[in-house]
C-alpha cells in the first residue's frame, strides 16, 4: 500500500520518509524551551549546551529532515540520493565524535543512541541499494 500516489514503490523511500518526518520534530522542539532535550543529549557538559546551540542543532536537524523527505519523493535522483546519504554520515560522524573524542555524550542520551543505529543502518542500506533506485 503506498503512502501516496506520489511517493515511490519500496521500503526504502517509506523510511525516508519517517526519519525525514521524525527529524522534523527533533528540529522543531530543539526551539521550544520547555521541549529541548539538547541539555539531556549533550549532558557530560551541560554548559556546552546553550539555547544557542539548540537552535544552531534544530536548524542542522531541519535541514536533514528536508533532505530525507525530498528524497523520499525524488529517490532515483542521483544528487538527491547522495545528499541524503550524506545527511547520515554527517550525523554518524557527530554523535560519534561528541560520544567518543570531545566526551560531551553519553551513548545512552535521548538522541545518541538511536542516532548511532538509525545512520549507520541507512548508510549501509542506501549504499546497497543505490543500483535499484538510482538508473
Amino acid at each position: 500500500m503506498s503512502l501516496s500516489p506520489w511517493i515511490p514503490e519500496g521500503t526504502l523511500p517509506k523510511f525516508l520518509l519517517l526519519v525525514g518526518t521524525a527529524a522534523f520534530y527533533n528540529g522543531l522542539q530543539c526551539f521550544v524551551p520547555k521541549m529541548r532535550v539538547t541539555g539531556r543529549i549533550y549532558s557530560l557538559q551541560p554548559v556546552q549546551a546553550t539555547p544557542l546551540m539548540a537552535r544552531m542543532m534544530g536548524l542542522w536537524t531541519l535541514t536533514s529532515g528536508v533532505v530525507r523527505v525530498y528524497a523520499a519523493y525524488n529517490i532515483s535522483d542521483p544528487a538527491i540520493y547522495a545528499m541524503t546519504m550524506w545527511t547520515f554520515a554527517f550525523a554518524l560522524f557527530s554523535f560519534t565524535t561528541e560520544v567518543f573524542v570531545h566526551k560531551t555524550a553519553p551513548v545512552s542520551s535521548p538522541g545518541v543512541w538511536p542516532a548511532l543505529l538509525i545512520s549507520p543502518i541507512s548508510l549501509f542500506w542506501m549504499w546497497t541499494q543505490y543500483g535499484h533506485y538510482v538508473r
